[in-house]
């Protein structure tokens, strides 16, 4: 089978649907033809490294006939089965030179908040519980092919050896979060200080948290300098490049880690016990097989709402793995089944190939879909300006 994907690139190519993507596309491409072409003012390194990156048509919402050329000529091509567009971004613009009657097109939403609205889309991916359900609720995707598909991460090979520029201290029990310090993660920073906080308030003292990012906001980053535990040196911001490019691999210093989305499911991959962000809380929450649900229903954002009982529970949790060595490693295997069942990219090739096997070619009138066009166009005009 033969599967072209395209992806829009409006800043650094670097999110988590990026990622997604790349590791997908390495997985089918085992036992399928491969290409991946992006659009948009921006450019993708995570997706120029991978194999099967043929080439980035630039897009800044105004040169629509050069964008057509490089299309048409995309089409001219050898004969493919699957368009799979990895955004609605790039849907919308394939949307305007490729027939829904002729070719079998596939949309991901990689996860987020329910839509207000959505166009049509005749064939869908979806990574969480939460979008599934919206999307079967709507009448106008009655007929569509919905697929909900999660696992999208594959295990992570961390720094070994002199590749660890830091040093493991197992004389304490670390907490890590990965995140960029900016406004777009502030609560989960916050609730992640919180739990340290409570616990060294209860005498728990052999713990620590390491908040490995890049900084984007630096006045947010000033202001957690001042916190006591802080400058006591039991959380530590770690944010040279070293540790930040490739992240995930600084994961051999973590006993435990909070997380959300894609970096959660790496550090499951570890058989790493994993905590989520609690929307309705101040602390985040050990996930088990209880209120696991809960967190993949919303693709394990910042959107999970925990019971106040499984709060509770969870702290108590917390407080047994950090000096039970058996509770731990209980933990630790439920974190690495979660992995095997529900994020591992090992296990999702042939679930693609059904979906794809199930594509429907439905003719829908593009004028229906204008006002979604139209707004696209101008994302991509006020993102080239940038």
């Amino acid at each position: 089978m033969k599967i072209i994907f395209f992806i829009s690139v409006m800043g650094h190519g670097r999110g988590g649907h990026f990622h997604s993507l790349n590791h997908i596309s390495n997985s089918l491409a085992k036992s399928n033809v491969i290409e991946i072409y992006t659009i948009g003012p921006g450019k993708s390194d995570v997706i120029r490294d991978n194999a099967n990156f043929r080439k980035h048509l630039p897009f800044h919402g105004t040169n629509i006939i050069k964008l057509r050329k490089e299309l048409i000529q995309i089409k001219k091509g050898e004969e493919f089965d699957i368009i799979h567009c990895f955004d609605l971004g790039s849907y919308l613009l394939i949307r305007l030179f490729f027939s829904l009657k002729k070719y079998n097109v596939f949309v991901n939403k990689c996860g987020g908040p329910n839509p207000a609205s959505y166009p049509y889309i005749p064939n869908l991916v979806l990574f969480s519980l939460e979008n599934l359900n919206w999307f079967q609720n709507q009448y106008k995707f009655r007929n569509s092919n919905i697929n909900l598909i999660p696992n999208r991460v594959v295990a992570v090979s961390p720094y070994k050896g002199e590749e660890q520029k830091l040093e493991r201290n197992n004389d304490l029990f670390t907490f890590v979060r990965i995140c960029r310090v900016g406004k777009a993660y502030l609560k989960s920073i916050i609730d992640s200080i919180n739990l340290i906080s409570v616990l060294l308030n209860k005498n728990i003292s052999n713990i620590r948290l390491l908040i490995i990012g890049t900084i984007e906001d630096y006045e947010i980053f000033d202001k957690f300098q001042e916190n006591r535990f802080v400058k006591e040196g039991k959380i530590i911001f770690v944010f040279d490049e070293y540790s930040t490019k490739e992240a995930s691999k600084m994961l051999y210093l973590a006993d435990a880690v909070i997380g959300t989305g894609r970096g959660l499911m790496e550090a499951a991959s570890l058989s790493i016990p994993i905590l989520a962000i609690n929307s309705q809380g101040e602390l985040p929450v050990l996930l088990d097989k209880d209120n696991f649900k809960v967190a993949f229903e919303t693709n394990f954002s910042e959107r999970n709402v925990f019971e106040e009982k499984e709060v509770q529970k969870s702290l108590d949790l917390i407080i047994r793995i950090i000096s039970d060595e058996i509770r731990y490693r209980e933990q630790a295997f439920q974190a690495q089944n979660f992995f095997e069942h529900y994020f591992d990219i090992e296990r999702v090739s042939n679930k693609y190939i059904e979906a794809y096997k199930k594509a429907i070619l439905k003719k829908h009138n593009i004028f229906k879909d204008s006002i979604f066009i139209l707004r696209t166009l101008y994302h991509f005009y006020l993102n080239g300006r940038k």
